[in-house]
C-alpha cells in the first residue's frame, strides 16, 4: 500500500478548494448586472468606455493603460460612469464577474447608454478588444447616443480630443 504525504494532502486540499470556489461564484452575477442596466437607465450618463494603452514617452518599455487612465478621467468635468461603476452599483463585486461574462455585460451597457458618451483610446487598442468587437459596433446603431466624445492619452499620460 502506497503512503501518501501531509504535504500531498495539504496540496490536493488546496486544489479541492481553489476549484470548489471558481465553481462557487455567483452564477446570477452576470444577470443581476443586466438587470440593473435595464432597470436604471438615468444610472448609465453619461457613460465612459475605455480600451488600450500608450508608451510613456519617458520609457517606451511602459505604458500608461486606459483602465488605469479612466479613473481619473471620469471625474470632473465629464462625471461618467463606466461598466465596472455599474457593476459595484449592481452590488456586484467586479471579481465576481468571469472573463466570459464581460462582453454580454460590455454589449447589453452599449446598447442601453443615450445621450452624450465618452471614450478614451489608448494609441494602441488590440483588433480583438471589447472595444472595437462589441462597444463601437453597438454604440454605431445605438439611436439613443446623441454623441460619441472620443479622447486618446498621450505619451505624458495627459488626455487629449481625438478630432
Amino acid at each position: 500500500m502506497k503512503s501518501i504525504s501531509l504535504a500531498s494532502l495539504s496540496i490536493v486540499a488546496l486544489s479541492l478548494a481553489l476549484t470548489a470556489s471558481a465553481a462557487l461564484k455567483d452564477p446570477i452575477s452576470e444577470q443581476k448586472v443586466i438587470d440593473y442596466i435595464n432597470d436604471n437607465p438615468d444610472s448609465l450618463k453619461p457613460a465612459c468606455f475605455w480600451s488600450g494603452r500608450t508608451r510613456k514617452d519617458d520609457n517606451p518599455s511602459e505604458y500608461y493603460k486606459a483602465y488605469d487612465v479612466v479613473q481619473e478621467f471620469k471625474k470632473s468635468p465629464r462625471d461618467c460612469v463606466t461598466l465596472g461603476d455599474i457593476v459595484l452599483q449592481a452590488g456586484v463585486h467586479e471579481t465576481d464577474i468571469t472573463s466570459a461574462e464581460w462582453p454580454a455585460l460590455s454589449k447589453a451597457f452599449a446598447q442601453s447608454v443615450a445621450g452624450h458618451v465618452y471614450v478614451l483610446l489608448g494609441e494602441e487598442v488590440r483588433d480583438d478588444s471589447v472595444w472595437l468587437t462589441i462597444e463601437q459596433p453597438e454604440l454605431l446603431q445605438n439611436t439613443m447616443v446623441s454623441e460619441i466624445d472620443s479622447w486618446g492619452i498621450l505619451g505624458d499620460g495627459t488626455t487629449s480630443p481625438i478630432n
